[in-house]
């Protein structure tokens, strides 16, 4: 690849270009079995979120326990430290841009007014997300260590998306 493609691709991805271009073309190569393991991988993600919730609400007083802590600090998910550190290091369009092509990847027969492949993408809902989360944190890989982007945060994101291709090149 010539300078001025990797000048572009860095641009568009940030320092880590390549660890972001390798997952884009993973996606956009995902078997249906595979699709079907990152959907698994995000519906199992948003039980855990939404059980911690409710934990959160019946061991303090129900519905008044978690509206009563609404107000508290509580430990941010890892998508929303990335979101705070793109912002902070000026990465936000980086991870933007990303995750569009990732989705693009992943449903590249959608277009303007076709409903069967637009209610067809509906389905990959979950894999979008676990593709998403992944390439976020690969444009932000460079940063791990800065403010609350640790390195376990980095793994959380980065997670599904090993354990659903069991090993696969990400």
């Amino acid at each position: 690849m010539n300078d001025q493609a990797t000048l572009h691709l860095e641009y568009i991805y940030g320092p880590r270009w390549a660890d972001v271009v390798a997952i884009i073309e993973r996606a956009a190569q995902l078997s249906a079995e595979e699709r079907e393991r990152l959907n698994a991988a995000a519906g199992r993600s948003m039980e855990s979120h939404l059980k911690g919730l409710q934990n959160s609400a019946t061991g303090a007083g129900g519905l008044a326990g978690l509206l009563s802590g609404l107000g508290q600090q509580q430990s941010e998910q890892p998508l929303q430290v990335a979101a705070k550190v793109a912002k902070e290091f000026g990465r936000t369009r980086n991870t933007q841009i990303a995750t569009a092509v990732a989705g693009q990847a992943l449903s590249p027969g959608v277009g303007a007014g076709d409903l069967g492949s637009l209610l067809q993408s509906l389905g990959s809902l979950g894999a979008v997300t676990t593709v998403a989360q992944a390439v976020t944190a690969a444009v932000l890989g460079d940063l791990v260590g800065q403010g609350q982007f640790t390195q376990s945060v980095y793994d959380e994101l980065l997670r599904p998306w090993h354990e659903s291709l069991q090993g696969s090149v990400a």
